[in-house]
């Protein structure tokens, strides 16, 4: 029997590399439907591209396996040879080894005539090798480019395993911590920007919340530089399970957030600012004008000579009054209209030591014991110092006042995850639950002097700098009151990218 005309020639199934073992089997069994399944296989040809099947003896009606359909077949063997010289051996791939004997009479010295169990033998012990080999090659190519990607990333990552040590890092921390990596496996996590870092987290450490429920966690972390400057990291971790779903790995990412941090803060402050300014617009038009007019007709009321005594006295009230609603007009509008505080530096712990130096001494005849607790070192603040400081003196003054016969008072400085902050404590009445809610609202006061604009305009020049004032009180024990500073950051104030 000819060979098959129409299958391609076996130059195009092996183009690359010339073949060193040709093997032409010899009828069909298990063993044959085991042979073809490997030579499909992507990796099998990728490990041994010099080995193929070059061609098929078969009976006329007898179908070849589906994965060998395209090799070349012949119903005799001496055809066979004469067409593929490249055929090195000869396997009877029959249950019972029928073939053999002619096999061997037929077969020129060259060749070598193998029984189906030899050459399913061969092929295990040389395919559990090779293939093996080739894994462990294209593991280490995987490797390579993971590596490779992952040093791209722009963010420190970090391999811990489940006592939180650090068994693989990025570039990225080499280039910003220095040393080699092999000085940093082994060390915990938190030994890379020092306790201070993990301590100043906003909720539950992240990597023991993924140790703890399994799941994907988050929270933002600050760091301190040497300057005094604040960068804000928010840090990920992501469980790693092995195939039984036990946690044996912890992936952690820490990505500076500090330029959009900045940015964001900016741009609520601006919106903030220009609702206020509609706001004074709106009161300027609407209330002001007509107010002018009724103070004028009053005064001119007041100068008829026609009015008899009460109606003077009516018109003199009216006057009274329209100037006091204009002063009460005049200071929202002043407090409406932004400060423009003088964006600088403010050294929190030199602004308390030189108010304190001054306030204390009306606190020795009050009988007031005055204490600062100041923490050192302190990062610097942004912010206008002036403002900062009439900020603290009006705090002060209403500690002293809450305590007419005497008491405690306590002015602290340190940093929480808000800022920079200012802390004045005292032990004086407390502020009742029922006018809490009102205390910083403008023109309220349960003092009999003053226009109520004291704690009021504390909250509106330091939320103008872009920090925050903070509440707590308790009736009959004291009150505390805490500004907040934004730190002084790493990152220079153009817009930073999100």
């Amino acid at each position: 029997m000819t060979a098959n005309t129409h299958q391609p020639p076996l130059a195009e199934l092996h183009p690359v590399r010339p073949v060193r073992l040709g093997i032409a089997t010899v009828g069909t069994g298990s063993s044959l439907e085991l042979l073809a399944g490997l030579f499909s296989r992507t990796d099998f040809r990728q490990a041994f591209p010099q080995v193929c099947i070059t061609a098929l003896l078969l009976d006329d009606d007898t179908q070849p396996p589906a994965g060998l359909a395209h090799i070349p077949r012949y119903a005799q063997l001496a055809p066979l040879l004469e067409a593929q010289p490249l055929t090195t051996v000869l396997a009877d791939m029959t249950e019972d080894g029928r073939h053999m004997a002619c096999l061997r009479r037929e077969a020129p010295p060259r060749m070598a005539v193998l029984d189906a169990c030899t050459v399913t033998a061969f092929f295990s012990i040389i395919t559990s090798e090779q293939l093996c080999r080739t894994c462990h090659v294209h593991l280490s190519h995987a490797r390579t480019l993971f590596a490779a990607l992952i040093d791209q990333i722009d963010e420190d990552i970090l391999l811990l395993d489940a006592e939180g040590r650090i068994t693989d890092l990025n570039k990225k921390v080499l280039e910003r911590r220095g040393g080699a990596k092999e000085d940093w496996l082994g060390r915990y996590c938190c030994d890379l920007e020092g306790q201070d870092f993990c301590s100043t987290c906003q909720g539950a450490c992240p990597f023991e919340e993924t140790l703890r429920t399994g799941a994907k966690a988050e929270q933002i972390h600050t760091r301190v530089t040497p300057e005094g400057k604040v960068s804000y990291h928010r840090v990920y971790t992501y469980p790693v399970h092995d195939e039984h779903g036990t946690l044996t790995r912890v992936i952690e990412m820490r990505r500076d957030i500090t330029g959009r941090t900045n940015m964001e803060r900016k741009l609520h402050q601006s919106e903030k600012m220009a609702a206020i300014g509609e706001l004074a617009t709106y009161i300027a038009h609407e209330i002001r004008n007509p107010l002018f007019a009724i103070g004028g007709f009053a005064n001119a009321l007041l100068r008829s000579p026609s009015l008899d005594d009460n109606a003077r006295e009516k018109a003199r009230i009216i006057l009274e009054e329209s100037r006091r609603l204009d002063t009460i007009l005049r200071s929202t509008m002043n407090f409406a209209k932004p400060s423009d505080p003088r964006r600088g530096d403010v050294d929190m712990n030199h602004i308390v030591r030189d108010t304190m130096g001054l306030m204390r001494l009306n606190d020795e005849k009050r009988s007031i014991t005055t204490g600062v607790d100041l923490t050192e070192p302190l990062p610097l603040a942004r912010g206008d110092a002036d403002m900062t400081k009439q900020c603290l003196i009006n705090l002060v003054k209403n500690a002293q006042e809450a305590m007419p016969r005497g008491g405690s008072l306590t002015v602290r400085t340190g940093m929480k995850q808000r800022g920079i902050f200012i802390q004045v404590e005292d032990t004086g009445t407390g502020i009742p639950e029922e006018i809490r809610e009102n205390v910083f609202s403008p023109f309220f006061s349960t003092k009999d002097k003053g226009a109520g604009l004291g704690l009021a305009m504390t909250k509106k020049l330091i939320e103008e700098m872009g920090g925050a004032v903070e509440l707590q009180t308790a009736e009959g024990k004291g009150t505390s009151v805490t500004l907040f500073l934004q730190p002084l950051l790493t990152v220079d104030d153009a817009p930073a990218a999100l």
